[in-house]
């Protein structure tokens, strides 16, 4: 779930379309994931990500990336980190002048 894509919505004039919805869940497909890690088998230190096609307008954002080991619902504070499997970084790629498509 993004958090940030509220503000983006609110914010963004090119974005707010007052008959559109506003999205109640965003996700990245397993096949967007680019391993660059030196340990992972398939990653190597060159590593690289390709400009997609049909873009003019790609923008790249730093993110903080939990991994929920197992589901809950109204988690006491004390016992939030039971839940966490991991932390990692990504960098989010989003082709802004295809967004709206």
């Amino acid at each position: 779930i993004n958090a940030s894509i509220w503000q983006q919505i609110s914010t963004n004039n090119t974005r707010s379309d007052p008959d559109r919805e506003p999205p109640f869940f965003f996700q990245k497909p397993p096949d967007s994931i680019v391993v660059c890690s030196p340990q992972h088998p398939s990653s190597t230190s060159s590593t690289s990500i390709p400009y997609p096609p049909k873009t003019s307008s790609l923008h790249y954002e730093g993110e903080l990336i939990v991994a929920i080991s197992k589901d809950g619902f109204q988690i006491p504070v004390h016992n939030a980190m039971d839940h966490i499997y991991g932390y990692s970084i990504g960098c989010d790629l989003t082709r802004r002048d295809l967004q709206s498509d």
